[in-house]
């Protein structure tokens, strides 16, 4: 089967290359164990349609536990896994995609994008035209802009702006009725704010909403809180989550979100009890059905949570002790296991998974990220424990050495900032005090 041919060598390198074949630079930033990444995977790099676009592109993977990745990261504004950028060949940014769109849309935003770029346009391009009303923008200018991952932005195309005013104001101005809807979506969960009316009639648009369906799953419930007619809104995205639920041409990933959906709207109303068995038979039937690694990985981490929110909090620790000895990063599913047991208030469950998930757990910026949360953990939950303490600092010292100068990088040094704090309100001790040193 074909494949992406990712590129080879370091950053600088790829860029050097698509200067000088004159073609854009495609580059996914992620890592092993992230769930949206490994959906990113198997949604969309699998896909034949989008392997033939990206024929067309040079594609570099910057994988966050590389060495030098954290530095690279910084450079380019990347933070969140994952982040897709599209980059012009002279190195500009094309524009910044979302990972939530399912595969059919990310193609379909992919080719706007291609098309911005081929006519000699850009995200910020088209930004500053619109707002400023110098040109009317193309169809798929419009499309580059609405699609475009404010979620992943790190100030590269807003800048100084704001975001909900900015989106209110490219709703207001886009002459192309499907961008006007999925910005004012955008601009009315950025303000806190929705009109009911117009999500009720977005939602009786059965094109319309499935369109929009990556914002409707994830930020759906979030919609509603910040509107009115609460009860018509949630019968009308039940209703179209039910028909995702079933809709055989989306991912099992996809189809659970909706399973999710579905549960969590009738929370907002009533208790779920009548919905917990077809929560947990829709669990067990797409996990049974799921044999492709990266597929079941975001699918496992959507199950625990559809079965979580349907009170079954037993049900979800067994999928993931289940899931351990076959996952690819078992480590991330340990995290799980911690929550779950800080919910039943088992604070030695906690520490024990937290601390098998750090051992576990494989890559510079992984470990470091993995054992500052052990270590802040046993901090707050057993602060008298200083020989644990100590232990710890000694390990996770030894990472922070492994990670070089990258540990004081993008998300490494976001985590080391977590965790001054935390040691400086601490007795000290001679680990303790050398991490503290070293941070």
């Amino acid at each position: 089967m074909a494949a992406i041919e990712w590129l080879n060598g370091g950053l600088d390198a790829a860029f050097a290359l698509a200067r000088a074949q004159q073609r854009p630079l495609f580059l996914y930033w992620g890592a092993v164990w992230c769930p949206p990444c490994n959906r990113v995977k198997s949604e969309i790099f699998a896909r034949d349609e989008f392997i033939q676009r990206a024929a067309g592109v040079l594609s570099y993977h910057l994988d966050g536990d590389s060495a030098g990745a954290q530095a690279l990261a910084a450079q380019y504004q990347l933070r969140s896994y994952p982040t897709l950028v599209l980059f012009a060949p002279d190195g500009s940014e094309i524009t910044r995609l979302p990972c939530e769109l399912d595969g059919e849309l990310f193609v379909a935003a992919f080719d706007a994008a291609l098309a911005v770029h081929a006519a000699g346009s850009s995200a910020a391009v088209a930004l500053d035209a619109a707002l400023s009303g110098t040109r009317a923008l193309s169809a798929d200018e419009w499309s580059l802009l609405s699609h475009y991952s404010w979620d992943t932005d790190e100030g590269k195309l807003l800048g100084a702006r704001t975001l909900a005013p900015t989106l209110s104001a490219l709703a207001a101005a886009s002459t192309d009725a499907d961008a006007a809807v999925r910005l004012r979506l955008h601009a009315e969960l950025a303000s806190g704010s929705a009109d009911a009316a117009g999500l009720l009639a977005v939602l009786a648009d059965a094109r319309l909403a499935r369109s929009n369906m990556d914002i409707f799953s994830n930020s759906g419930i979030n919609l509603i809180k910040i509107a009115s007619r609460r009860e018509e809104l949630v019968a009308a995205m039940g209703s179209v989550a039910a028909q995702w639920a079933d809709d055989f041409w989306l991912s099992a990933p996809d189809r659970l979100m909706a399973v999710r959906l579905q549960m969590r709207l009738a929370r907002l109303l009533a208790p779920t009890q009548g919905l917990q068995e077809q929560v947990r038979a829709r669990v067990e039937e797409a996990l049974a059905a799921s044999a492709d690694a990266y597929e079941r990985h975001t699918l496992v981490n959507t199950a625990v949570s559809a079965l979580n929110d349907a009170g079954l909090p037993a049900q979800a620790e067994q999928v993931l002790l289940a899931e351990l000895p076959r996952s690819h990063s078992p480590y991330y599913f340990m995290l799980s296991l911690a929550a779950s047991a800080k919910r039943r208030s088992d604070v030695a469950g906690v520490l024990d998974w937290y601390g098998k998930a750090w051992q576990a757990s494989v890559g510079l910026a992984t470990r470091l990220q993995w054992g500052v949360t052990y270590l802040v953990s046993v901090i707050d939950l057993a602060p008298q424990d200083t020989v644990r303490i100590e232990q710890a600092a000694q390990g996770l010292l030894a990472d922070v050495k492994a990670a070089g100068a990258d540990a004081h990088q993008q998300r490494n040094l976001g985590q080391l900032q977590k965790l001054a704090p935390k040691l400086a309100a601490i007795p000290p001790g001679p680990h303790t005090s050398a991490l503290a040193a070293a941070i």
